[in-house]
């Protein structure tokens, strides 16, 4: 018996725990575990956070959380780092998958996907209505900020490269380009 899209991402997480698994625009992707650079850029940014007071308050910062997505019957994804709705709980779609109105920013660190971070995902994001997409692009060393989501697209994009301190729009954490790619 043929397995439906999430019947697919769901055995695909059982056989690769740990990995991404994803689906956007009805296709499957599997992302291995990211290195320990990639890990340490996210702490980076917790630890920004937490250095600004986030925890405790309205809208909380976590890691790896699935955003429910509209592009497709099954599309979801899992950023890297999410602020989200203190409330987000009470907010579970289906399968761990939570509804996109409590998510405030969604922060990708480029990895093997590099061009799904870039094409993909920004569409998928802005049609959701997050307001805020960030991209830590490691090719490149730089910060991609997009706000202004409307029709399907981000409106608003500004890069931040060496030498750059920049704060996340919506939020009191302050960031530094060098500081994330030391």
């Amino acid at each position: 018996m043929p397995y439906s899209v999430l019947g697919m991402a769901e055995a695909l997480f059982e056989r690769f725990p740990g990995h991404r698994v994803e689906v956007l625009g009805g296709e499957v992707s599997v992302e291995p575990l990211p290195d320990g650079r990639h890990a340490e850029i996210l702490t980076d940014v917790m630890a920004a956070c937490f250095a600004a007071g986030m925890v405790g308050k309205d809208r909380w910062p976590v890691q790896r959380l699935a955003i429910w997505l509209p592009t497709g019957p099954d599309d979801f994804a899992m950023p890297d780092l999410s602020i989200v709705d203190a409330a987000s709980d009470d907010h579970m779609v289906a399968y761990n998958c939570y509804d996109p109105k409590v998510f405030r920013l969604v922060l990708e660190v480029t990895s093997a996907a590099l061009c799904s971070d870039l094409t993909r995902k920004p569409a998928a994001y802005a049609m959701a209505g997050v307001p805020v997409y960030v991209v830590v692009d490691r090719v490149d060393r730089r910060v991609l900020v997009l706000t202004g989501p409307e029709s399907g697209e981000y409106r608003k994009r500004v890069e931040h490269g060496p030498g750059q301190v920049f704060t996340l729009p919506g939020t009191s954490v302050t960031l530094s380009v060098d500081g994330l790619f030391p």
